[in-house]
């Protein structure tokens, strides 16, 4: 049995290496000229917005020449400003320095991810790390320095505090989604609908005010410049989309919206006042679906909602349907439209009537909260 054991371990790392390999020659593909471009995108912007103000960052006459020349594709600065206030501290440092220490903080991140929430024992648990980090939207999200993965671990954290009777600093952790809302912003509403009140009451006083400093800092003419540059980009080839929006014709993608969320709604009121993973879960799944800007490296995300569905003790169809998602999430990029149905289904099968989940004790409802808090 060990020996198997062993045989399986080495088969397992071997396919990863392969993978991994695979996914640096497939990233070579897109052309950029700098290692870590998105990155580069917010540490230019925390430089440009030291020197010139924070609302000059959304200014395409002023941030794409630079960017252009550096990266060697014009890639617009379009998160809020607190993620560039974020990267403040690193871009006072030469940027291969601040690259690197950023890359560090995206394994740290991925990390701490699956050290929460990863399901099952010791093996199982190595399997999921193994195969989430050679899925090809977590291993080019790190490879490009995308932010993705720091908002996918205030998540995790979140849901870890929720799980743990501790909804106020739970709904603090997701603010951390206004580094990049697209990717989770229905998490705190699908929190709201599962029966958990306070996470998205802590989440709203905590967000509100930073909504209302991201305008001081930047006016409201940010809008208008944020659309200037993306009709400058608008014909420059770029990462794949992967949401209804970016797949499908308009009356398609509408239809497909209200679907999306009408199932969400749907599941979240039969799971209301069970275990926090489900709504998590459904809230990332149908933020990526619905979301009108989502690059397939954003779809790192949905390993999150994997893990936190199997740890909440689904039927074995489902748990099998789960991790057979591995399959397009890893071609995503090759395939997005597949990947769209794939997902779709996945949502839907979280309806069945055979997919319940274990009533958990006392501690973990919203009404024990009640008590603790």
């Amino acid at each position: 049995m060990r020996l198997r054991r062993e045989h399986g371990i080495t088969a397992a790392f071997g396919v990863g290496v392969v993978l991994a390999m695979i996914d640096l020659q497939w990233s070579y593909t897109l052309h950029y000229k700098l290692a870590q471009p998105d990155f580069y995108v917010y540490y230019l912007a925390a430089q440009l917005g030291r020197a010139h103000g924070w609302a000059a960052i959304y200014d395409p006459a002023l941030f794409l020449p630079p960017v252009t020349a550096a990266v060697g594709k014009p890639l617009p600065y379009l998160n809020p400003p607190e993620l560039a206030w974020l990267v403040t501290p690193l871009s006072f440092l030469a940027y291969p320095l601040a690259a690197w220490i950023w890359t560090g903080l995206l394994a740290a991140a991925f990390v701490f991810v699956w050290y929460l929430t990863a399901p099952g024992q010791r093996m199982a648990r190595l399997m999921h790390g193994l195969g989430a980090a050679v899925l090809l939207p977590v291993f080019v999200g790190v490879l490009f320095g995308q932010v993705s993965l720091i908002v996918v671990a205030a998540v995790a954290l979140a849901w870890w505090l929720l799980s743990r009777g501790r909804p106020w600093l739970a709904g603090l952790a997701l603010t951390a989604l206004i580094l990049k809302p697209q990717i989770a912003f229905l998490v705190p509403l699908a929190l709201l609908v599962g029966g958990y009140g306070r996470v998205f009451l802590a989440w709203l006083v905590a967000s509100v005010p930073l909504a209302a400093i991201t305008l001081l800092a930047t006016g409201i003419g940010v809008f208008q410049q944020m659309s200037r540059s993306l009709q400058t980009v608008s014909l420059v080839p770029g990462p794949i989309q992967s949401s209804l929006v970016r797949q499908l014709p308009l009356p398609l993608a509408a239809l497909g919206i209200a679907a999306v969320l009408g199932a969400s709604a749907f599941i979240l009121w039969r799971c209301r006042g069970r275990d926090p993973s489900r709504p998590i879960a459904v809230g990332l799944i149908a933020s990526v679906l619905v979301s009108p800007y989502v690059n397939f490296y954003d779809l790192s995300a949905l390993v999150l909602a994997a893990w936190l569905i199997l740890r909440s003790n689904p039927s074995r169809w489902q748990r099998f349907a789960t991790l057979g998602m591995y399959v397009p999430l890893y071609g995503a990029p090759i395939w997005p439209f597949v990947t769209l149905v794939c997902l779709c289904g996945w949502l839907v099968s979280l309806a069945a009537p055979s997919v319940t989940l274990r009533r958990q004790e006392p501690r973990e409802t919203e009404a024990e909260f009640d008590i603790d808090s």
